[in-house]
């Protein structure tokens, strides 16, 4: 496994589309059609467009990021068999460490019926097709979705600011990742009782919350060395990073 790097981004990040498919071996076909009969018995899971990394450029004045497509059983086939070879599913996407006005870390705990039960994370998801304009990818606008999805959050009526801060790369599967640190206006309460009437809106709606747990942090060392020392469940690979180097920048 690759070291996880945060580079600082002082540099715009441009995401494009090269219109291509993604080549796979035959036997690599034949795993994942294997793997996608046998995980998906229920029908639990669609499988839909996944925009795979082909190439990362650094530039004078930004990060260019080259995507091709793919589909969601060759992603989930790679995240699930652990795989980080040249064939494997590599992708890039958003995610957003939330601060109340406060000074509460907030990120969640996925639900049991998402692709990853009970792993920490940050608001944020996978880029969509709803996401292109042209050929190029909004990845602001998908975290932005994200956090209306996952937490109820309007852009217009609750955030101060959502920065860009660090790319992410390395890790477990080395994908990229572009961290932003969104703002709050509301405190902690406040936050917690928005979040109440959201989730029994879903629930009146036949829904789900794709968060079975929200966690709220204080932003300073000591909580979050403590949280993760003594907490064992799974979370993104940038997760702990991310919190420590944003406790640092307070």
């Amino acid at each position: 496994m690759k070291s996880i790097l945060l580079t600082p981004l002082t540099k715009e990040v441009e995401i494009e589309y090269t219109q291509n498919l993604v080549q796979l071996s035959s036997e690599r076909k034949n795993e994942i059609e294997e793997f996608w009969m046998e995980i998906n018995q229920d029908g639990l899971f669609h499988r839909g467009e996944v925009f795979n990394v082909d190439s990362l450029i650094e530039q004078e004045s930004l990060y260019k990021i080259m995507l091709n497509c793919t589909d969601y059983a060759h992603y989930l086939h790679t995240v699930r068999n652990h795989i980080a070879d040249e064939e494997g599913c590599k992708v890039v996407f958003g995610a957003g460490l939330v601060e109340t006005n406060d000074s509460k870390f907030v990120f969640g705990e996925m639900a049991n019926h998402t692709a990853y039960p009970g792993r920490l994370q940050c608001v944020g998801g996978g880029l969509s097709w709803d996401d292109k304009k042209g050929n190029h990818f909004d990845i602001k606008e998908s975290v932005l979705r994200e956090l209306n999805e996952e937490l109820g959050i309007d852009y217009s009526k609750h955030i101060e600011k959502c920065t860009p801060v660090f790319l992410k790369s390395g890790g477990t599967y080395d994908f990229l990742v572009i961290l932003y640190h969104i703002k709050l206006k509301i405190p902690q309460e406040e936050l917690i009782k928005h979040y109440q009437s959201f989730t029994e809106i879903l629930f009146t709606k036949g829904e789900k919350p794709e968060f079975q747990n929200v966690i709220y942090l204080e932003n300073n060392r000591e909580a979050i060395t403590s949280f993760f020392e003594n907490d064992d469940r799974h979370c993104e690979d940038y997760l702990r990073p991310y919190l420590e180097e944003m406790t640092e920048q307070k």
